[in-house]
């Protein structure tokens, strides 16, 4: 039968599956073009349909070769309403009356398929384990499965790492930073602020002054230095919890929600592909791990410090609680600012690389999501999109928390080292002179001392490193979830399109608060803003009552 110049093959209501249906009516050509003789033009391929699901004109995301593909294999991966829209246009020749047809008859054989499959899955003894093979793929008893992320280990199965320890780095890196691990972290870090404190209370530098010249008696002691108070105490406990937060939530409770049903994670033990996802940046921890050791530790102590511990000279750099010693020795000696300054760094080193850390975090999280997304379309489980946008839109949230979180703790470092620069006598002086001076008080303003440092320039690095992996991640999560949308009226979440727009303001303030740190007067009112505009981050909606 010829319709529009296509092969046209009536339906037969049959009780085939949409594997069975759809094999046969590829077989036979339907809907292709037919010759002088009415033969169709062959029968499909992948190729040649995903070009002809493309070519409809009202079609206009086309359609991926990928997606087509399923349908040609034999698995028990379905298809989405939408894409049988177009199928049912192609096998009903473009035909009004035979394209509705068509659209019940692939409807129905969808549904067969999907009733067939929870039909094998509760068969008893039907072996539907499956192990993540070396190339990070699974396999199950069916076959290979791409694009699965949660993995049921068989009884004897090896695959992933023993419960209670770890392998690779990136693994470890996991497991500090979610779970009960990060509280260990905090505590861990609660500890080292204490030890620090401890010694610098035993060799005076809680509180010291050195005398710049002019007659000004600048404070650079522990005390007073906000990336050794406000940062460990408040805004670094702020940022772990948030990223264990985030990666917690993901990995136990999100992703496990919208993965094959075939494929179901039943244990801490069975996050094997969650494992190796993780594994996938094993490059970017190490690379990470390196650079914060031989980089913001190693060169900073040993390319700067200790040459200024041996010469005797700052040779211009800032005089801080470590250097303080060259020109108060008799407050703290060269060789005790030496182990001082190596445990300090060490120290500042640990924090950077959990700052990225965190950051590399995000990223992997995003990726699964669109992984996720791309394998339940492939599989055409349309009953699950909405409730996946609701999960992107919690990611979303944690990204942004643990976005402003990094940002502030670039902002205190910039902080301190610009107040180190300024000639105020110590950091609430310096602040409040600004921000009297901003409303118009009669106050001498802030000036300038003749000094540098290179983390005016790695303050900066870490703020666009961060603004530009939030951006991405915010970017990706979006265009996917606008991918899976049914329509706007089904969309339960319609505030958080009016927050993300927020979250970029705030990430925004954020950023230009640390480039315009001291660069006018009424900078603090602006680091006002910044704090205020946090605990809108802080009282926003929570994971796992979103």
């Amino acid at each position: 039968m010829i319709r529009n110049g296509k092969y046209f093959v009536a339906p037969k209501q049959t009780d085939e599956d949409f594997k069975r249906l759809f094999a046969r009516l590829a077989a036979a050509g339907a809907g292709r073009p037919v010759d002088r003789d009415g033969f169709p033009d062959g029968p499909w391929t992948p190729e040649t349909m995903a070009d002809a699901v493309s070519s409809i004109e009202s079609n206009l995301r086309g359609i991926e070769l990928r997606s087509v593909q399923v349908w040609f294999q034999d698995n028990d991966n379905g298809i989405s309403d939408a894409n049988i829209r177009w199928l049912a246009r192609i096998f009903g020749c473009d035909d009004v009356e035979a394209t509705g047809q068509w659209q019940a008859e692939l409807k129905a054989a969808k549904e067969r398929l999907a009733s067939r499959r929870r039909e094998k899955r509760n068969q008893p003894g039907e072996d539907t384990s499956a192990v993540v093979l070396s190339d990070g793929k699974m396999s199950s008893a069916s076959g290979d499965l791409e694009g699965e992320h949660v993995v049921r280990l068989s009884p004897d199965a090896d695959t992933d790492t023993p419960f209670g320890t770890t392998r690779t780095l990136a693994e470890r890196c996991e497991r500090m930073l979610s779970g009960a691990a990060s509280l260990n972290l905090q505590i861990g870090y609660l500890l080292v602020f204490c030890g620090l404190g401890l010694m610098n209370y035993a060799l005076g530098t809680l509180s010291v002054s050195y005398r710049p010249g002019g007659g000004l008696e600048k404070q650079v002691g522990f005390l007073w230095a906000p990336t050794l108070t406000v940062l460990p105490l408040i805004v670094l406990p702020a940022f772990i919890f948030f990223v264990s937060n985030l990666i917690t939530y993901w990995r136990q409770t999100g992703r496990s929600r919208y993965v094959s049903v075939r494929v179901v994670s039943v244990a801490p033990r069975g996050n094997a592909a969650w494992h190796a996802r993780v594994n996938d940046f094993s490059f970017s921890f190490w690379a990470i791990a390196a650079f914060c050791f031989f980089f913001v530790f190693g060169f900073q102590w040993a390319g700067i410090y200790i040459p200024a511990y041996l010469s005797g000279d700052p040779n211009g750099v800032q005089i801080d609680r470590y250097l303080v010693a060259l020109v108060r020795p008799e407050i703290i000696s060269i060789r005790e600012a030496m182990v001082l300054s190596a445990v300090g760094y060490m120290y500042t080193a640990s924090y950077i690389a959990i700052f990225m850390f965190g950051l590399l975090f995000a990223i992997i999280i995003t990726l699964d999501f669109d992984d996720i997304c791309r394998s339940l379309e492939l599989e055409g489980r349309i009953e699950d999109l909405s409730g996946l946008r609701e999960e992107g839109q919690k990611i979303i949230w944690g990204i942004f928390r643990v976005t402003v979180f990094a940002l502030w703790l670039a902002n205190l470092v910039k902080l301190q080292i610009t107040y180190l620069q300024s000639d105020s006598s110590d950091f609430a002086t310096w602040l409040f002179i600004d921000g009297a001076a901003a409303f118009g008080t009669d106050v001498t303003r802030n000036g300038w001392l003749e000094n540098t440092t290179i983390s005016h320039f790695t303050t900066f690095v870490m703020m666009v490193v961060t603004v530009v992996i939030f951006v991405v991640c915010v970017m990706k999560m979006l265009s996917n979830l606008d991918r899976l949308a049914l329509n706007d009226s089904d969309y339960h979440f319609q505030r958080d399109k009016r927050a993300v727009t927020s979250m970029f303001l705030v990430v925004g303030l954020l950023s230009s608060n640390l480039i315009l740190v001291g660069r006018f007067t009424g900078f603090s009112v602006l680091l006002a803003m910044s704090a205020l505009a946090t605990l809108y981050v802080v009282v926003g909606p929570k994971l796992r009552t979103f």
